[in-house]
């Protein structure tokens, strides 16, 4: 069996991660901070950019993985896969702002991270409950 939506959302989402790392190990390297955030705002947002994506990234990719080898439809799969893709792109832009209220991206990135996540569960209980009930 291959998983190629999964295999497809995990590399979108190890790109990001891998840009993320580098944003952070820079501004670590610039304001000479090892551990912690050395009080600098910008180092703060690099370190809950990637986090959050470390965070959301597992159980989205696990969801889809599962989806997609319980015979989930393809298309609507790839269509929520990348979705689920923008979102956590779109929650990284917003995490870079000065302080103060979320950015519009940020809060579109989130509210669509957790409605995606819930969709994929719910899709997920679903698929693999019905033979359950025959």
């Amino acid at each position: 069996m291959h998983l190629i939506i999964t295999s497809l959302t995990a590399s979108a989402l190890a790109l990001l991660l891998v840009v993320l790392s580098v944003i952070t190990i820079r501004a670590r390297m610039k304001h000479n901070a090892a551990f912690g955030d050395a009080g600098e705002q910008r180092l703060t947002s690099a370190i809950r950019a990637h986090g959050n994506l470390t965070e959301y990234a597992p159980i989205g990719l696990i969801l889809i993985a599962l989806l997609e080898a319980n015979g989930a439809g393809h298309q609507p799969l790839l269509i929520v896969a990348a979705a689920f893709v923008v979102a956590r792109v779109l929650n990284a832009i917003g995490l870079f702002n000065p302080p103060g209220p979320p950015p519009l991206t940020r809060s579109i990135g989130i509210v669509a991270t957790l409605a995606i996540l819930v969709g994929l569960a719910v899709w997920l209980l679903i698929l693999v409950h019905s033979p359950l009930l025959d």
